[in-house]
Protein backbone atom coordinates (compact mmCIF):
# COMPACT_ATOMS: atom_id res chain seq x y z
CA UNK A 1 0.00 0.00 0.00
CA UNK A 2 1.44 3.41 -0.81
CA UNK A 3 -0.10 6.73 0.37
CA UNK A 4 0.46 9.74 2.55
CA UNK A 5 0.71 10.48 6.17
CA UNK A 6 0.65 13.34 8.06
CA UNK A 7 3.47 13.31 11.01
CA UNK A 8 3.85 15.52 13.80
CA UNK A 9 7.48 15.61 13.10
CA UNK A 10 7.67 15.88 10.17
CA UNK A 11 5.05 16.85 8.31
CA UNK A 12 3.20 15.32 4.91
CA UNK A 13 5.25 12.44 3.91
CA UNK A 14 5.09 8.79 2.41
CA UNK A 15 3.39 6.50 4.53
CA UNK A 16 5.04 3.02 5.74
CA UNK A 17 4.29 0.51 7.78
CA UNK A 18 7.20 -0.88 10.58
CA UNK A 19 6.05 -3.76 13.23
CA UNK A 20 5.13 -1.62 16.32
CA UNK A 21 8.51 -2.04 18.42
CA UNK A 22 10.42 -0.04 16.25
CA UNK A 23 8.28 2.80 16.30
CA UNK A 24 8.78 5.34 19.21
CA UNK A 25 12.64 5.74 19.97
CA UNK A 26 13.52 1.59 19.59
CA UNK A 27 17.32 0.90 19.30
CA UNK A 28 19.23 -2.20 18.48
CA UNK A 29 16.01 -4.30 18.15
CA UNK A 30 17.28 -5.63 14.37
CA UNK A 31 15.87 -4.68 11.32
CA UNK A 32 14.23 -6.45 8.76
CA UNK A 33 12.59 -6.06 4.90
CA UNK A 34 12.40 -6.94 1.82
CA UNK A 35 14.32 -5.28 -0.95
CA UNK A 36 13.68 -1.98 -1.45
CA UNK A 37 12.88 -1.34 -5.04
CA UNK A 38 11.64 1.88 -6.89
CA UNK A 39 8.45 0.94 -6.96
CA UNK A 40 8.47 0.70 -3.31
CA UNK A 41 11.50 2.29 -1.86
CA UNK A 42 10.19 1.59 2.17
CA UNK A 43 8.78 -1.87 2.65
CA UNK A 44 7.52 -3.16 5.70
CA UNK A 45 9.58 -3.72 8.75
CA UNK A 46 9.97 -5.60 11.71
CA UNK A 47 12.64 -6.26 14.43
CA UNK A 48 14.55 -9.79 15.61
CA UNK A 49 11.27 -10.36 17.92
CA UNK A 50 9.26 -10.40 14.91
CA UNK A 51 11.53 -11.80 13.25
CA UNK A 52 11.39 -15.03 15.10
CA UNK A 53 7.76 -15.20 14.71
CA UNK A 54 8.27 -14.94 10.99
CA UNK A 55 10.89 -17.56 10.00
CA UNK A 56 9.13 -20.22 12.82
CA UNK A 57 6.34 -20.17 10.18
CA UNK A 58 7.96 -20.09 6.87
CA UNK A 59 7.31 -16.27 5.96
CA UNK A 60 4.42 -14.51 6.61
CA UNK A 61 1.02 -15.59 6.20
CA UNK A 62 -2.64 -14.92 7.40
CA UNK A 63 -2.07 -16.77 10.65
CA UNK A 64 1.36 -14.81 11.67
CA UNK A 65 1.08 -10.98 10.24
CA UNK A 66 -2.27 -11.24 13.23
CA UNK A 67 0.51 -12.00 15.71
CA UNK A 68 2.25 -8.76 14.58
CA UNK A 69 1.05 -5.54 15.09
CA UNK A 70 1.74 -2.76 12.58
CA UNK A 71 2.63 1.16 12.95
CA UNK A 72 2.12 3.36 10.38
CA UNK A 73 4.98 6.07 10.42
CA UNK A 74 5.97 8.92 7.97
CA UNK A 75 9.31 7.95 5.06
CA UNK A 76 11.74 10.19 7.54
CA UNK A 77 10.51 8.63 10.36
CA UNK A 78 11.29 5.13 9.09
CA UNK A 79 14.52 6.06 7.75
CA UNK A 80 15.52 6.98 11.51
CA UNK A 81 14.11 3.25 12.61
CA UNK A 82 16.18 1.91 10.11
CA UNK A 83 18.90 3.52 11.55
CA UNK A 84 18.87 3.20 14.88
CA UNK A 85 18.11 -0.66 14.95
CA UNK A 86 20.14 -2.13 12.50
CA UNK A 87 22.43 -4.17 14.12
CA UNK A 88 26.43 -4.72 13.45
CA UNK A 89 28.55 -7.02 14.12
CA UNK A 90 30.73 -4.16 15.37
CA UNK A 91 29.39 -2.19 18.19
CA UNK A 92 30.37 1.00 19.98
CA UNK A 93 30.89 -0.97 22.89
CA UNK A 94 34.38 -2.36 20.82
CA UNK A 95 35.94 1.16 22.11
CA UNK A 96 34.77 1.01 25.51
CA UNK A 97 38.47 0.85 26.65
CA UNK A 98 39.98 3.13 24.05
CA UNK A 99 42.25 6.03 26.21
CA UNK A 100 42.76 9.07 24.15
CA UNK A 101 43.94 12.37 24.77
CA UNK A 102 41.49 15.61 23.91
CA UNK A 103 43.56 18.34 21.81
CA UNK A 104 41.18 20.62 23.30
CA UNK A 105 41.35 20.19 27.41
CA UNK A 106 44.20 17.88 26.81
CA UNK A 107 42.62 15.50 29.19
CA UNK A 108 42.70 11.80 28.70
CA UNK A 109 39.59 9.71 28.14
CA UNK A 110 38.14 6.08 28.02
CA UNK A 111 35.56 5.19 25.34
CA UNK A 112 34.91 6.33 21.68
CA UNK A 113 35.86 9.42 20.72
CA UNK A 114 32.95 10.46 18.31
CA UNK A 115 33.80 14.56 17.73
CA UNK A 116 36.41 15.39 14.99
CA UNK A 117 36.98 18.93 14.04
CA UNK A 118 38.87 21.80 12.30
CA UNK A 119 39.39 25.12 13.43
CA UNK A 120 39.41 27.11 10.15
CA UNK A 121 38.32 26.79 6.42
CA UNK A 122 40.78 25.01 4.49
CA UNK A 123 41.20 28.80 3.03
CA UNK A 124 42.46 30.30 5.60
CA UNK A 125 46.21 30.85 5.38
CA UNK A 126 48.70 31.82 7.33
CA UNK A 127 49.10 35.45 5.49
CA UNK A 128 45.13 35.49 7.52
CA UNK A 129 46.45 34.67 10.48
CA UNK A 130 48.86 36.96 11.08
CA UNK A 131 45.77 39.67 9.64
CA UNK A 132 43.90 38.09 12.43
CA UNK A 133 46.49 38.40 15.06
CA UNK A 134 47.15 41.83 14.31
CA UNK A 135 43.33 43.01 14.51
CA UNK A 136 41.42 43.67 18.01
CA UNK A 137 37.82 42.43 16.96
CA UNK A 138 34.86 44.29 18.68
CA UNK A 139 31.78 42.73 18.47
CA UNK A 140 29.73 44.72 16.23
CA UNK A 141 29.89 43.44 12.81
CA UNK A 142 30.24 47.23 11.58
CA UNK A 143 33.77 47.53 12.87
CA UNK A 144 34.76 44.27 12.45
CA UNK A 145 38.17 43.55 10.45
CA UNK A 146 37.85 42.41 6.47
CA UNK A 147 40.07 39.38 7.63
CA UNK A 148 38.98 37.91 11.13
CA UNK A 149 38.53 34.10 12.19
CA UNK A 150 37.25 33.66 15.66
CA UNK A 151 35.18 30.22 17.25
CA UNK A 152 32.49 30.33 14.81
CA UNK A 153 32.94 32.91 12.06
CA UNK A 154 35.55 33.55 9.62
CA UNK A 155 35.87 36.23 6.84
CA UNK A 156 38.75 36.46 3.63
CA UNK A 157 39.15 39.80 2.72
CA UNK A 158 35.28 41.08 3.08
CA UNK A 159 34.41 39.06 0.00
CA UNK A 160 34.83 35.05 1.38
CA UNK A 161 32.66 34.32 4.34
CA UNK A 162 32.02 30.90 6.48
CA UNK A 163 30.36 29.71 9.01
CA UNK A 164 31.37 26.13 11.88
CA UNK A 165 28.72 24.16 12.32
CA UNK A 166 28.30 20.14 12.57
CA UNK A 167 28.13 17.15 10.16
CA UNK A 168 25.99 14.70 12.15
CA UNK A 169 26.63 11.16 10.86
CA UNK A 170 23.87 8.71 12.32
CA UNK A 171 25.40 5.91 13.98
CA UNK A 172 24.00 2.41 13.20
CA UNK A 173 21.84 0.31 15.45
CA UNK A 174 22.24 3.44 17.97
CA UNK A 175 20.87 6.60 18.48
CA UNK A 176 24.19 8.76 18.66
CA UNK A 177 25.80 10.69 16.04
CA UNK A 178 29.62 10.64 14.75
CA UNK A 179 30.19 14.55 14.27
CA UNK A 180 32.53 16.30 11.71
CA UNK A 181 33.13 19.82 12.85
CA UNK A 182 33.48 21.66 9.65
CA UNK A 183 33.55 25.12 7.58
CA UNK A 184 30.87 25.99 5.37
CA UNK A 185 30.50 29.23 3.13
CA UNK A 186 28.27 31.56 2.82
CA UNK A 187 26.64 34.58 1.09
CA UNK A 188 27.75 38.15 2.72
CA UNK A 189 23.71 38.64 2.97
CA UNK A 190 23.26 35.60 4.70
CA UNK A 191 26.46 35.89 6.87
CA UNK A 192 25.48 39.17 8.15
CA UNK A 193 22.06 38.00 8.93
CA UNK A 194 23.44 35.21 11.24
CA UNK A 195 25.92 37.95 12.48
CA UNK A 196 22.97 40.07 13.25
CA UNK A 197 20.79 37.44 14.90
CA UNK A 198 23.48 35.43 16.92
CA UNK A 199 22.19 36.03 20.47
CA UNK A 200 18.22 36.53 18.96
CA UNK A 201 16.07 33.90 21.13
CA UNK A 202 14.14 33.15 17.51
CA UNK A 203 17.65 32.91 15.53
CA UNK A 204 16.89 29.34 15.23
CA UNK A 205 13.88 30.14 12.56
CA UNK A 206 15.57 31.18 10.41
CA UNK A 207 15.47 29.53 6.93
CA UNK A 208 17.98 26.59 5.93
CA UNK A 209 21.11 28.50 4.47
CA UNK A 210 22.76 27.46 1.30
CA UNK A 211 26.26 26.14 1.64
CA UNK A 212 29.79 24.67 0.35
CA UNK A 213 31.39 22.66 2.15
CA UNK A 214 34.67 24.45 2.96
CA UNK A 215 37.36 21.76 4.36
CA UNK A 216 38.90 18.89 3.14
CA UNK A 217 38.13 15.28 5.05
CA UNK A 218 41.17 12.94 4.37
CA UNK A 219 38.90 9.80 5.00
CA UNK A 220 36.63 10.76 1.85
CA UNK A 221 37.64 11.46 -1.55
CA UNK A 222 37.31 15.13 -1.97
CA UNK A 223 34.80 16.88 -0.08
CA UNK A 224 35.41 20.94 -0.41
CA UNK A 225 32.79 22.39 -2.50
CA UNK A 226 29.86 19.26 -1.83
CA UNK A 227 26.72 20.96 -1.17
CA UNK A 228 25.58 21.86 1.79
CA UNK A 229 22.29 23.37 3.60
CA UNK A 230 22.84 25.20 7.19
CA UNK A 231 20.25 24.53 9.18
CA UNK A 232 20.59 27.55 12.16
CA UNK A 233 20.40 26.48 15.50
CA UNK A 234 19.67 28.54 18.68
CA UNK A 235 21.61 30.61 20.62
CA UNK A 236 24.61 28.98 22.03
CA UNK A 237 24.34 26.39 18.70
CA UNK A 238 26.42 25.98 15.84
CA UNK A 239 24.52 25.28 12.52
CA UNK A 240 23.82 21.59 11.78
CA UNK A 241 25.07 21.18 7.98
CA UNK A 242 22.99 18.96 5.79
CA UNK A 243 24.98 17.54 2.90
CA UNK A 244 22.81 17.30 -0.50
CA UNK A 245 22.16 13.60 -1.48
CA UNK A 246 24.33 12.04 -4.01
CA UNK A 247 26.64 8.93 -4.38
CA UNK A 248 29.81 10.66 -2.59
CA UNK A 249 30.64 8.40 0.44
CA UNK A 250 30.19 11.31 2.66
CA UNK A 251 27.36 12.43 1.56
CA UNK A 252 25.62 8.39 1.76
CA UNK A 253 26.89 8.19 5.22
CA UNK A 254 25.13 11.13 6.04
CA UNK A 255 22.19 9.96 4.86
CA UNK A 256 22.62 6.02 5.58
CA UNK A 257 24.09 6.26 8.61
CA UNK A 258 27.54 5.32 9.45
CA UNK A 259 28.45 2.14 10.82
CA UNK A 260 30.39 1.34 14.32
CA UNK A 261 32.96 0.09 12.52
CA UNK A 262 33.74 2.74 10.31
CA UNK A 263 33.42 4.70 12.98
CA UNK A 264 36.44 2.85 14.87
CA UNK A 265 38.68 3.00 11.89
CA UNK A 266 38.35 7.06 11.71
CA UNK A 267 38.90 7.16 15.31
CA UNK A 268 41.21 4.78 15.76
CA UNK A 269 43.17 6.68 12.49
CA UNK A 270 42.74 10.01 13.65
CA UNK A 271 44.55 9.13 17.23
CA UNK A 272 47.18 7.67 15.55
CA UNK A 273 47.89 9.92 13.37
CA UNK A 274 47.66 12.58 16.42
CA UNK A 275 50.74 10.77 18.51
Amino acid sequence: MTGKVQCSSHGEGERTFVCTHLAGDAVALGFHRGEPTESNPFPDAWCNDCELIRAAHNGWNEQTEGLLKASVLCSRCYERARIRNTRTAVTLDDLAEVRWKCATCEEWHTGPCLDFGYSAPFYWNAEHEAANRRSELPASWGQRAKTFLDEDFCAIDDYDFFVRGLLRLPILGTAKYFSWGVWGSLSRQNFELLLEKNDDPERGKLPPMFSWLSNRIPEYPETLSLKLYAHIQPPHYRPHFEVEATDHPLSREYHMGVTPDRVKEIMLGRLRDAR
